[in-house]
């Protein structure tokens, strides 16, 4: 019993009760809970509450503290007394990074139902309206062994009913074979390997443990691999003048995300882990930085005008400050996002297919203006709807290519053949600048006077709108973001 303010909940099938009652009030009864053996399976908890794909969840019980190795090596020299230049290596990597994977991954190769799948698809090219002709009376039908159209057939899987035909024809147009073996399983369909299935056919198992559905285990399955060349100029307070410039080259290889607190990032394929290989989505090949300050040498103490007074309050205590920032944008994926190899859920990062090499791609890219947009490729690759291709064309799928396409979307039961982050990003610079006016007065008071600018040259760095650019989007290679125009600032200070 709570001694704060009345709650009532819904708990299901037993009703609604109050759970937080006061001490002097009536007593609401509990009902008594569902009889039935205990305690209950992942099968008997696997029903519509939960879209009959329950979650189950795992922690490796060799789990480790992730171990990350560094290391570098560095030569300094120093010349003209006051700068100096140095150049190093530097590397960090680790083999046993956290992260979540999927063990109930969806299989629709060796329960024979992709084969049946492009069956579908060529009855429906014939048809044009069904998948479900008849073999006898059509010119080219295949029979269906795993699909059947109601009572029609013997297949396992019934489609016009909770699954409509609009719904497994729209399915098979698009290739996306595993989108559809799932829904057989969302729809209770084939759910349960204890399901009586009419005319004694065989279970089609979907997933490797069928009694749940998404199995997650949180393990050392993830790997970075970071290499850079850095060198660096700097130079000492000296003469009034301080600079210091760096550059570095980098690339960090990865199979894990890393950019988000759930760390639930399953495979595109368990059994082909190589496929998740892939810069990571931080990594910045180019990055150069320079800052300085330079006081003009007018003014007591200084090579010209050294004398105090009014020449000094004048020409003297004038300081210039700048930084300068270039480096080039975040990488970019072309992705086809499809459930044709693993479930849509999981495809966000899926590559396409191209018949370009890699170099012929990255001459494409850079910054392009057209029809009112600005693009980080070429669109001449687009077609008039913004897009990199027309979609899934097969026997069923009669869309027609378009002059200039280079990206091509996946067949069912396979996936891309260009690797991801391909390309960087649109590059940028900025630089900020000051000019500030010293004018001292005694040893210990001073008045400053300060004009600052950001982006003094108003440079527009250009943002592109994601860093996964699904070829079957309308915005295609748009890029819809741009850093801030200029901004200046005046102030006045009074030291002591």
């Amino acid at each position: 019993f709570g001694l704060g303010r009345t709650t009532s909940v819904a708990i299901g099938p037993l009703g609604t009760t109050v759970i937080n009652d006061r001490a002097s009030g009536a007593l609401t009864s509990i009902a008594a809970p569902v009889s039935g053996t205990l305690p209950r399976s992942f099968l008997q908890n696997n029903t519509n509450i939960q879209g009959f794909f329950g979650n189950a969840g795992a922690i490796d019980p060799n789990l480790q503290n992730p171990v990350t190795h560094q290391y570098s090596l560095g030569y300094q020299r120093e010349f003209f007394g006051n700068t100096a230049f140095e150049v190093r290596y530097v590397g960090t990597q680790s083999n046993n990074l956290t992260r979540g994977l999927n063990l109930n991954q969806i299989d629709v190769t060796s329960n024979g139902f992709l084969t049946d799948f492009r069956r579908a698809q060529a009855n429906l090219a014939l048809t044009g309206t069904t998948a479900f002709c008849d073999p006898a009376l059509v010119v080219g039908c295949q029979g269906l062994s795993l699909f059947r159209s109601g009572a029609i057939g013997a297949g396992p899987l019934v489609v016009g009913t909770t699954l409509s035909a609009a719904t497994f024809n729209a399915q098979l147009r698009n290739g996306t074979v595993a989108d559809l073996a799932h829904l057989f399983v969302a729809n209770n369909l084939n759910n349960h390997p204890t399901v009586a299935l009419p005319n004694n056919v065989p279970f089609v198992k979907f997933y490797q443990n069928p009694n749940i559905g998404q199995i997650g285990l949180f393990t050392n399955e993830g790997y970075y691999n970071y290499n850079s060349l850095q060198m660096e100029v700097r130079r000492r307070f000296s003469q009034g003048f301080y600079f210091q410039a760096n550059y570095t080259f980098s690339k960090n290889l990865t199979n894990t995300v890393g950019t988000s607190q759930g760390l639930f990032e399953p495979y595109l394929l368990n059994q082909r882990p190589e496929l998740d290989k892939q810069r990571a989505d931080f990594d910045q090949t180019h990055t150069f930085n320079f800052n300085g300050i330079y006081q003009l040498p007018f003014g007591k103490g200084k090579m010209f005008m050294n004398q105090g007074g009014i020449v000094d309050k004048v020409f003297g205590g004038w300081e210039l400050t700048g930084l300068f920032q270039w480096s080039t944008g975040a990488p970019i994926s072309f992705v086809d996002g499809r459930g044709t190899l693993n479930r849509g859920t999981y495809s966000g990062r899926q590559g396409v297919n191209t018949n370009l090499t890699a170099e012929q791609i990255r001459n494409l890219t850079g910054v392009f203006e057209a029809n009112g947009n600005i693009y980080f490729i070429n669109p001449s690759i687009i077609n008039a709807a913004g897009q990199a291709a027309t979609g899934y064309i097969n026997a069923s799928n009669t869309n027609a290519l378009f002059n200039g396409q280079v990206f091509f979307n996946v067949p069912e039961g396979s996936t891309g053949n260009l690797g991801r982050t391909l390309i960087d990003g649109p590059s940028g610079y900025n630089i900020n600048a000051a000019l500030l006016k010293n004018i001292r007065f005694t040893e210990r008071v001073r008045v400053q006077l300060r004009a600052e600018a950001f982006n003094v040259l108003n440079n527009v760095r250009f943002i592109q709108n994601t860093q996964f650019a699904s070829i079957n989007s309308t915005q295609f290679g748009r890029i819809t973001g741009a850093s801030a125009a200029r901004e200046m600032q005046f102030a006045f200070r009074f030291e002591f």
